[in-house]
């Protein structure tokens, strides 16, 4: 170890001694591209003792050199950690091959119970049991058209068809829009999970069970209390502009298409009421599942 210095040293070259030592420390090479020679200058000068100056220049520089590479390493294992955004590309193709086939099983079983669902909604007037149903019902007459043999396809497959479509329209037209696929909020149901798919299946339940049970004066009464009750569901389990105008697109269609044989205004109102209710349900569980 070196020797210490006297007294008389330190009162008459202690200034000059520390002066020296300054001049003497060159400044570090920058690390990476992100810290200067300044900021390592700095970094040094405060974690170095404050009673370097009154040892010999061989401790001193050996001490500094400790401290330095200390610094070196602890920047080092910083920059060796990968950012959230880097960690969230790195998903394999593979893995996302397997998720897609995930959720087209999904929907597709999904959309083959829909119609189960759908015959249970009728009230005590216009809208027979059934009658809800018939718009899914066109799918089938498509498939009968446009197959060759259309006892090789089952009516079922059909259903799980328009499932992975009622399922998909929404988080495509997310992908090609690129808007916004939640308002800003911190509400929990404004997310997009397995739990806020099945609360709006819950609802639907809910929807069907009371226009069924309750006596109403007539089925205008009913489908007009049902789209009033739609606009505070969108708000409360969505509240984005894609879902709004897809279930409004969706449910157009299908009053549209069944125009000719329910022609009345209820009967219409209750087509729209549905579907665009169904549509914010297979929104959630597309957007859970794709997304």
């Amino acid at each position: 170890m070196g020797r210490k210095k006297s007294k008389n040293q330190l009162h008459t070259g202690g200034t000059a001694n520390s002066a020296t030592n300054v001049k003497k420390e060159t400044p570090l090479p920058p690390l990476g591209n992100k810290l200067g020679s300044a900021s390592f200058i700095a970094i040094n000068t405060l974690t170095k003792p404050a009673l370097f100056s009154f040892y010999d220049e061989d401790i001193t520089k050996n001490e500094g050199n400790v401290y330095d590479k200390s610094l070196l390493l602890n920047a080092s294992q910083l920059e060796m950690v990968p950012s959230s955004d880097a960690v969230k590309h790195e998903r394999s193709l593979y893995a996302k091959i397997i998720n897609f086939i995930a959720a087209f099983f999904i929907l597709f079983i999904t959309g083959i119970l829909f119609p189960m669902i759908s015959e249970c909604l009728f009230d005590n007037d216009q809208l027979a049991k059934g009658d809800i149903v018939s718009f899914l019902k066109y799918g089938i007459i498509i498939k009968n058209r446009i197959v060759a043999e259309p006892d090789m396809v089952p009516d079922w497959a059909v259903f799980g068809t328009e499932g992975v479509i009622f399922g998909s329209i929404v988080p495509l037209v997310d992908y090609l829009t690129r808007r916004q696929r939640q308002p800003k909020t911190r509400s929990s149901a404004y997310k997009n999970t397995l739990g806020s798919f099945i609360r709006c299946a819950n609802t639907l339940l809910g929807i069907i069970f009371g226009i069924r049970k309750i006596e109403w004066s007539s089925s205008l009464q009913a489908s007009g209390a049902w789209s009033l009750l739609n606009i505070v569901l969108w708000l409360f389990f969505d509240g984005t502009l894609t879902v709004l105008f897809s279930g409004l697109v969706i449910g157009l269609i299908s009053a549209f298409t069944c125009a000719q044989h329910f022609p009345q205004l209820s009967q219409t109102l209750y087509f729209i009421d549905f579907y665009f209710f169904a549509l914010l349900m297979f929104s959630k569980l597309g957007r859970y599942l794709l997304n």
